[in-house]
């Protein structure tokens, strides 16, 4: 038998993980997140949808059977020794969505009486290695450009784990101008084809370099212009009645994440 390659996954691959979402131990729908580090503290990041089990626009609930989740089990890698992962089955974290009074147990946002789809839950304990999307970024890119074509990608699970826990990325192009807000909300569009596993991905805008930038010195290397640039949360009117499918997606704007943590957090 052929002995299985080690091989080099990118980072950003690293730093987006399959979820599961569950009601006790009943599965119920998959998702996607990320990890963030802000303050010397670590946060997940999703969408609202995800873990409120509610459409973020109706408040309907997703579930036909009426049930919400109240664990988000986060699919993470274990080391294997000498500086190598995998992923397994049963290496996962489980993070709570209800203390026992009932009391959501993450962080949400609105903006008049509209919901801003996206959740932000602060992690205490972590059991496995995992990636956040900071450590995923290449350097020298503080000052990356972000504007209206620019081709982005979603780094997520559209087809569940069906191919592993690493994600797919599906590419997309920003369709509206990124510093305006769509209907009074912080998102914009992008041109793209998804499915509903997508939910929650990391946003990346991922572009070669012409010329690589190297700092021996430090021992930094950046072959792309990197920056996460949103939080996808699916397609408009793709499962609507009356809204037409024109294959937009909302992606939330980064700044959203700080608004939610220091309106918490203050």
């Amino acid at each position: 038998m052929e002995k299985e390659k080690n091989i080099t996954i990118n980072p950003y691959s690293l730093a987006s993980y399959y979820v599961d979402l569950l009601f006790n131990d009943k599965n119920l729908s998959n998702a996607t997140c990320f990890f963030t580090r802000l303050n010397g503290k670590v946060y997940l990041v999703t969408n609202w949808h995800v873990v409120s089990g509610k459409n973020a626009d109706s408040l309907e609930l997703l579930d036909q059977r009426g049930a919400i989740p109240n664990i988000i089990r986060v699919y993470i890698p274990k080391e294997i020794g000498d500086g190598l992962i995998e992923y397994y089955d049963n290496s996962y974290m489980d993070v709570k969505l209800y203390d026992q009074e009932e009391n959501k147990l993450w962080y949400e946002m609105k903006t008049g009486s509209r919901m801003i789809d996206v959740a932000v839950i602060p992690i205490q304990d972590a059991n496995g290695i995992y990636m956040t999307i900071e450590e995923a970024e290449e350097p020298f890119n503080e000052e990356v450009r972000f504007d209206i074509a620019s081709e982005i990608y979603i780094i997520g699970f559209p087809f569940g784990n069906q191919t592993g826990y690493i994600p797919i990325w599906k590419r997309a192009s920003v369709a509206s101008e990124p510093e305006l807000d769509m209907e009074d909300l912080p998102y914009y569009f992008a041109d793209t084809a998804t499915k509903s596993g997508m939910s929650g991905s990391p946003v990346i805008l991922y572009k070669d370099r012409p010329v690589t930038i190297i700092n021996e010195q430090a021992g930094a290397i950046s072959r792309h212009w990197t920056k996460l640039v949103g939080i996808y949360s699916g397609r408009i009117g793709a499962n609507s009645e009356t809204r037409n499918d024109a294959q937009l997606g909302r992606v939330w704007k980064i700044s959203v994440i700080k608004d939610i943590i220091n309106n918490y957090e203050k």
